[in-house]
């Protein structure tokens, strides 16, 4: 199992202000998708003010969690995906 993290920092990748509704939405749109994929794990979104943030995952690898954004959102991450070690 792979960290994933995905990334949202430039204009076209960060994320917009949702309404609990739209957050919502997303979220069961997300878990039905996840049903699909038992090995994936989605760790949550964190964002500063700005938009500008990550999605942490537990995944097979970068590409699954691509493919599951696509499915989810109608678009790849705009700011692409990557996959990390722990160093600390």
């Amino acid at each position: 199992m792979a960290k994933v993290i995905v990334f949202h920092f430039t204009d076209k990748g960060k994320l917009p202000k949702l309404n609990s509704a739209e957050l919502n939405d997303i979220m069961n749109r997300l878990y039905k998708e996840l049903k699909k994929h038992p090995n994936v794990k989605f760790n949550g979104t964190f964002v500063d003010e700005n938009g500008r943030g990550i999605c942490d995952w537990d995944a097979p690898d970068a590409l699954v969690v691509s493919e599951i954004i696509k499915k989810v959102l109608g678009a790849p991450p705009a700011d692409g995906t990557a996959v990390v070690n722990r160093v600390l």
